[in-house]
């Protein structure tokens, strides 16, 4: 450093520093602190939850309103202090509102509320649970993540959605001998009331950490057993969670009088996270001495198909039920990649996609399996999407497929769930036969299709029928065939529409006597789905699971 220079920057410094204090010092002028706040509340007795705030203070700027909603709560600002925002749910709340003044100066007041909001969950939702009178519910353990725990909220404040500390593998809890045993049973009151009960033999598997507050017993080392008897009936009342879980009903339940879902947490309210025909998706959340633990439960109605076929005696085999979000189980499936080329470019029938296993184009989360087909230019395609296949993974001959799936919006789309015979690679096509279990088009948008191609039949010759479906591309249906030595039916919601059942057989080209393996995709355009709507960006086809049976 330059000597000369640093002494002068001293001398210059102490100059400025005597004069300021000799003639005219530097006065900061104090801030004036904001005066008490006052909140004053009006609250609306329709039902609907509004609630209009007026805070006041002196010497204020702004104001920061924080409405008791939870831990995580972003401030709503308001500069004249008044605001109104709607509770979606009823309770009791603690509004804080903080008043800032001049320099970040603030001062702060709470005020209690009581907020009563008429929420009726959709019809569908308690026609689900309670089956119009009363159903059983038990876990479905033969999944993974059926019981599984994570944050409340993540680190970055957001809320937490999946149980990604812990999640039980399938039937993990199955030696705990009281867990899986437990019956949920909810019964329909009246159009917007319905109670549960649990049945569980007067055993509970208790959570380690609730074991000396609800008990008074030492706490275990592990979750256990314990003689706790729950019969009775509770009464659910429902409210709007307003949570905000990605693909979430957001409808809660809270539950009066002692019930729980089957795991004692010490909860006494769930969020229902999915609800479909047949499972109930639950996450409730355990509070250990202000650390507070989302649990995730699934259920499944006792009545539903659990491995066996209703009306026949075939078992599950094999099943994806696209329960771990993230890229598809390679265990089950591979995929086709690019555009076919060389032999069958534009895959033999001029589709515009290249195929890819990009997470943009494939993904598994909120349960189902999405394939997503996007317009961008790659490969020299106009489209980009995916194909996946159990080839060299798993393959079958004869039995039954359930495939549960809502079908994209879009003309020019062309989804499909279909089946190969695993000798096409020494064969070729059409000798190798296929079965389509369902194909679409959006230009179509409430026909289904049901396939098969063989030698004698293939192409504009195949062999195959269609239903009429109002619903395809809005609602999950299930998609089937049964096959068997003699014919291929294929059926929608287990009603069957077509029946392949040839009258003389080639045994020297017959194709349906050998292994297949399974197909799920989504092309655009060609031969079968026609021109593309210049409009259209994206589609996305989910499908929610595909099971085999023997």
């Amino acid at each position: 450093m330059n000597r000369t220079k640093y002494i002068l920057s001293l001398v210059f410094v102490a100059l400025f520093v005597w004069a300021c204090n000799s003639e005219d010092e530097l006065v900061l002028s104090q801030p004036e602190l904001p005066g008490e706040v006052s909140i004053a509340s009006t609250i609306s007795t329709d039902g609907s939850g509004l609630v209009s705030f007026s805070a006041e203070a002196a010497n204020v700027m702004v104001y920061h309103f924080y409405f008791g909603i939870g831990a995580a709560e972003v401030p709503t600002v308001s500069y004249s202090g008044e605001l109104d925002y709607t509770y979606r749910a009823s309770g009791d709340y603690t509004v804080r509102v903080v008043a800032f003044g001049e320099g970040g100066i603030a001062s702060s007041s709470s005020a209690d509320i009581s907020v009563e909001v008429d929420f009726k969950p959709p019809a569908e939702v308690l026609s689900i649970l309670t089956s119009g009178s009363s159903r059983n519910w038990i876990w479905k353990q033969d999944v993974p993540a059926h019981l599984g725990v994570g944050p409340e909220f993540y680190d970055d404040g957001t809320i937490g959605d999946l149980p990604i500390w812990y999640q039980a593998s399938p039937n993990e809890k199955a030696s705990e001998g009281c867990l899986y045993e437990d019956v949920i049973t909810f019964t329909a009151v009246d159009e917007a009331t319905v109670q549960m009960t649990v049945s569980n033999n007067g055993t509970t598997y208790f959570n380690l950490n609730e074991t000396q507050e609800e008990l008074g017993e030492p706490a275990p080392s592990v979750d256990s057993c314990f003689p706790y008897d729950v019969s009775g009936t509770s009464t659910v009342s429902f409210f709007d969670t307003g949570s905000g879980i990605p693909g979430s009903t957001q409808i809660g339940m809270d539950i009066n009088g002692g019930a729980f879902f089957s795991y004692f947490i010490g909860a006494t309210q769930y969020e229902i996270l999915a609800v479909t025909e047949t499972e109930l998706h639950v996450r409730g959340i355990q509070d250990i001495d202000g650390f507070r633990l989302a649990w995730y439960q699934k259920f499944i109605a006792e009545d539903a198909d659990m491995g066996t076929d209703p009306g026949d005696e075939r078992e599950l085999v094999w099943a994806d039920e696209f329960d771990t979000p993230g890229a598809p189980d390679a265990a089950n499936w591979t995929f086709d990649l690019g555009d076919g080329c060389p032999d069958l470019c534009g895959w033999g029938n001029d589709e515009q996609q290249f195929y890819t296993d990009d997470p943009a184009n494939v993904i598994v989360e909120d349960g189902v399996l999405k394939i997503t087909a996007i317009r961008e230019n790659i490969g020299g395609k106009s489209w980009s999407s995916s194909r996946l296949k159990t080839q060299g993974l798993f393959a079958f001959t004869e039995g039954r497929v359930d495939v549960r799936a809502k079908m994209p919006v879009g003309v020019g789309t062309w989804p499909a769930a279909w089946m190969l015979g695993s000798d096409i690679t020494t064969v070729g096509w059409p000798a190798a036969g296929e079965i389509d279990i369902l194909e679409y088009k959006g230009s179509e948008a409430t026909t289904i299709y049901g396939t098969t191609h063989t030698p004698s039949g293939f192409g504009g010759t195949a062999n195959g029928g269609t239903t009429n479906l109002g619903t395809a591309n809005s609602e999950f249906h299930v998609y089937s065939i049964i096959w068997t030595a003699e014919s291929i039916e294929f059926l929608v919601d287990d009603q069957v529409y077509y029946t392949y059942s040839p009258t003389t057989k080639d045994q020297d080209t017959y194709p349906f006597d050998n292994d297949f393996f399974l197909l799920l995709n989504l092309a655009m355009g060609g031969t079968f789905g026609g021109d593309i709507d210049a409009s259209l960006t994206e589609a996305t086809f989910e499908i929610d699971y595909v099971r085999v049976y023997q």
